[in-house]
């Protein structure tokens, strides 16, 4: 496999931030009487001198490279074996070798340096251009054993990165909990309030009703009443039920859910099928500004509830003066997509706009609603790793921007 140029530079750095590593190639050439050594990395296309020690002026620097097809070493990435030649010119096998007449060696050792995992690093070596006693178990051995300590520090390396990168990955899932924990005690607490107001009227309606029917002359103008008022608490209780169990599928199913290119125009026209009798009733005005018509990063299903739950708000908090006039937005800069959704409505106060997101956060009272609709919204934006915005100036209208 050829590397890439980076990740040879990351090798050349991992080699440089073993601290023992000058001592040992000081150590080779004091042992060996050998003038140059070197811990090169080896590759198919590359030989990269990591660290060198140079007492002959042979002229590479660490960060230097030779032509591969030059090498030695490149037979030895091959078989994996060493090396080692202590008088070239006696030498049976090398004596005509192309690489000693190029660099003009006379005495050669390059020991390779295998990681734990079996993949071939490069090699140790050392090259002088008169010959050296070479070819004993001392020098072979102590070459052998410090490639194999070359090799542990490396691989401690890789170990050490893999750790901080669980550890970092740990971190964010234990975030992930947290805010979940949160999220849930919010949840339960606000839920169970939310849940109890409408099943409290209920029952006292219900008791309303049931006094209203025992009595000798029924009052049927107030038996409607009461009935409307049943009907409006459990169409608020139904609502908040939705609301809830989407909450909860969101996150259930974010891991599951496919992502798909969506056009923004047939997004929002099934949204305005589902609002129709909302849109007629305001006589809403919804108009779409977009060059590219493609949206990219969301599911289906979540885009859709997006685009719904905003386009609702903005009929739902229209100002009683004019009409709601609706404009969606779709502009893509520097990679990243922005949507807005543009009204002329109520428009949030200044101190309110954080707390729209939250669960249950609501501004004006008199609209029905869960509370949940933003808090949703921004859910779906967050698990594809997008925000949501929002500028608002209060009887004038509101803008939300998702950029993903």
């Amino acid at each position: 496999m050829i590397e890439t140029q980076d990740e040879l530079l990351k090798d050349l750095e991992a080699i440089r931030q073993i601290p023992i590593v000058p001592t040992m190639l000081e150590v080779i050439c004091q042992t060996t009487g050998m003038g140059f050594a070197a811990i090169a990395r080896v590759t198919e296309d590359k030989w990269l001198a990591c660290s060198v020690r140079d007492e002959v002026n042979f002229g590479l620097e660490a960060g230097g490279e030779l032509q591969i097809g030059t090498t030695l070493c490149n037979e030895i990435r091959a078989h994996r074996n060493p090396i080692v030649i202590d008088h070239v010119a006696e030498d049976p096998l090398y004596k005509d070798h192309h690489t000693p007449r190029i660099y003009g060696l006379q005495s050669y050792i390059s020991i390779p340096i295998i990681l734990k995992n079996g993949d071939f690093f490069g090699t140790l070596c050392a090259i002088d251009s008169k010959p050296a006693s070479l070819n004993n178990s001392k020098v072979v051995n102590t070459f052998k054993l410090f490639a194999e300590l070359i090799a542990f520090h490396l691989q401690s390396r890789d170990l050490l990165e893999h750790s901080h990168k669980i550890a970092a990955e740990l971190k964010q899932e234990n975030e992930g909990l947290a805010s979940a924990n949160f999220d849930l005690g919010n949840f339960v607490y606000t839920a169970s309030h939310d849940l109890k107001s409408p099943v409290a009227n209920i029952a006292g309606l219900i008791e309303e009703l049931s006094d209203s029917v025992s009595r000798e002359n029924l009052d049927r103008a107030e038996i409607k009443h009461i009935t409307h008022l049943i009907k409006s608490s459990l169409k608020r209780f139904s609502t908040t039920i939705k609301d809830l169990t989407t909450l909860v599928e969101i996150d259930k199913g974010s891991a599951e859910e496919k992502t798909e290119e969506l056009d923004l125009f047939e997004v929002v026209e099934a949204v305005k099928q589902d609002l129709q009798s909302l849109i007629l009733k305001s006589g809403a005005q919804l108009d779409i500004s977009t060059q590219p018509r493609q949206v990219i990063g969301f599911s289906k299903k979540n885009f859709k509830s997006i685009i719904g739950n905003l386009i609702s708000n903005a009929i739902k908090y229209r100002s009683p003066e004019r009409a709601p006039e609706i404009t969606i937005k779709l502009e893509k800069c520097d990679g990243r997509s922005y949507l807005s959704v543009q009204d002329n409505g109520l428009g949030i106060p200044a101190d309110k706009q954080e707390s729209i997101f939250t669960m249950f956060g609501r501004v004006h009272s008199h609209v029905e609603g869960s509370g949940i609709g933003l808090y949703i919204v921004k859910r779906m934006v967050d698990n594809v790793q997008g925000e949501i915005k929002v500028d608002s100036v209060v009887h004038k209208g509101t803008t939300f921007t998702v950029i993903f």
